[in-house]
C-alpha cells in the first residue's frame, strides 16, 4: 500500500480499499474499519465530493498562514465514501454551503506541504 504523501507527491489521491469487504477509508490504518480486514489495494479518488461541514479561519494559527487568513476548512466527503478534512478554495467563504459539489485539484499550502484541495 502506497501512503497518501507518495500520492500528493504526484498530485494523487489514492484510498486504500479494503481487499475483503471493498470499503475506501482514510487515514490508512492496519485494519478496516468496516470488517478488520488487513488486506488492502489502493485506489486513486476521483476527485468529485460534497462538503458536508467547513469552517471559515480568520486568525493565522502560525506566521506561515499570515497571508492566508481568512480561508476555508472544510469536512469533504469523497464520493467513494471517506470524509477527508481540506481546504476550500477558489470562492469566497459566504458562497460555500453544505451539500456543495466540489472538484479536487492539488496546491501548495502555507509551509510548503502539497496537498489536495477542492473548489465549486
Amino acid at each position: 500500500m502506497s501512503t497518501l504523501l507518495e500520492g500528493y507527491a504526484q498530485d494523487r489521491l489514492l484510498l486504500p480499499v479494503c481487499a475483503s469487504c471493498g470499503a475506501a477509508h482514510l487515514y490508512p490504518r492496519p485494519r478496516c474499519p468496516r470488517c478488520g480486514g488487513t488486506r488492502f489495494h489502493d485506489q486513486e479518488a476521483s476527485g468529485r465530493g460534497e462538503v458536508t461541514s467547513f469552517s471559515v479561519v480568520r486568525r493565522a494559527p502560525s506566521p506561515d498562514f499570515t497571508g492566508s487568513v481568512p480561508y476555508t476548512i472544510g469536512l469533504v466527503r469523497l464520493e467513494e465514501g471517506p470524509q477527508m478534512m481540506t481546504w476550500i478554495v477558489d470562492t469566497p467563504p459566504d458562497a460555500i454551503s453544505v451539500g456543495m459539489k466540489v472538484t479536487m485539484h492539488f496546491a501548495d499550502l502555507p509551509g510548503g506541504e502539497r496537498r489536495p484541495v477542492f473548489a465549486p
